[in-house]
């Protein structure tokens, strides 16, 4: 196999353009919007947004996930101008979405999340179902929910018992593909209680025990690698800044990573390319190899 490539980005934070109606400010949402104003929307830029999603279009990787958060405030508009963004990537069936805690700020926007996102999230299972599920050829990616409601001040997850049986069974029944699990918070012990991932322990049990590859994520918007002791040896769990973070803003800059999958007699060796922003543009900022036993 000459290799298959995948492009993975997360937390782009899409800035909402057109104000809020005064009910939409109720609760955590109106929190949520006035740390937006203080503090967050400093820290994302739809510009640097724009720059990162040219960067991976140059590179034209065969496959582009994300891992959540493409907007701020969970709203039904905010919704359909990200698909139309992640449109901006190529057909539906190019690349690969799951929801973060931003889309699920508040409770009742369910529907209209599922709906503008459904081209992305499309895939073996039935429609509407998770884990989600697309092959490519070797590659089996799996994607996971865990966007919730939370009570404000919380960023927590939580993917659920009924989707980690059959995240459980499906990683199972792929046995000798590549298997990469996307998902927005990260099944370790990474983030702080406050915008943790409730059941990770379950979650990561199962993993370890029917086995993946490596685990993508978002949500700390942080350069992170930790990992899962599976039954067949340690699992990689690796994390991505923000999208769209400037430098110099304290935090992380724009960040997103070029995999290169490759099968290996002993399994597979995933090629890890980073490419973060800095004062001329996105550019190279270190190569690193994991791997990983059928």
């Amino acid at each position: 196999m000459p290799g298959f490539t995948i492009a993975h980005f997360t937390d782009a934070h899409l800035p909402l353009h057109g104000g809020f109606a005064p009910l939409e400010l109720l609760g955590k949402r109106g929190l949520s919007a006035l740390n937006w104003a203080r503090r967050r929307s400093r820290l994302h830029l739809r510009a640097v947004a724009e720059a990162l999603r040219d960067d991976i279009l140059a590179h034209r990787p065969d496959h582009v996930t994300m891992t959540g958060d493409a907007v701020n405030f969970g709203l039904p508009r905010e919704f359909a101008a990200a698909a139309s963004w992640l449109s901006g990537f190529g057909p539906p069936e190019t690349l690969s979405f799951v929801p973060g805690n931003h889309e699920a700020i508040a409770p009742g926007a369910e529907a209209a999340r599922e709906a503008a996102y459904a081209p992305f999230t499309r895939g073996e299972q039935p429609d509407g179902a998770w884990p989600v599920l697309r092959r490519f050829g070797p590659v089996a990616l799996f994607g996971v929910t865990t966007a919730i409601p939370t009570a404000p001040f919380l960023a927590q997850g939580e993917a659920g018992a009924a989707q980690i049986r059959a995240l459980r069974r499906a990683l199972g029944a792929a046995a000798g593909l590549c298997r990469i699990v996307l998902i927005h918070h990260p099944p370790t012990e990474l983030a702080r209680p406050r915008k943790a991932l409730r059941d990770r322990a379950a979650l990561s049990a199962a993993i370890a025990e029917a086995g993946a590859a490596i685990v993508l994520h978002g949500h700390d918007h942080r350069n992170e690698l930790s990992w899962i002791d599976g039954a067949a040896g340690r699992i990689s769990v690796l994390g991505c800044p923000s999208a769209s973070t400037p430098p110099g803003r304290g935090a992380a800059p724009a960040e997103w990573r070029f995999l290169r999958v490759r099968e290996t007699e002993a399994g597979w060796r995933i090629e890890i390319l980073r490419r973060a922003l800095g004062p001329a543009g996105f550019a190279d900022r270190g190569r690193f190899t994991l791997t990983s036993p059928r």
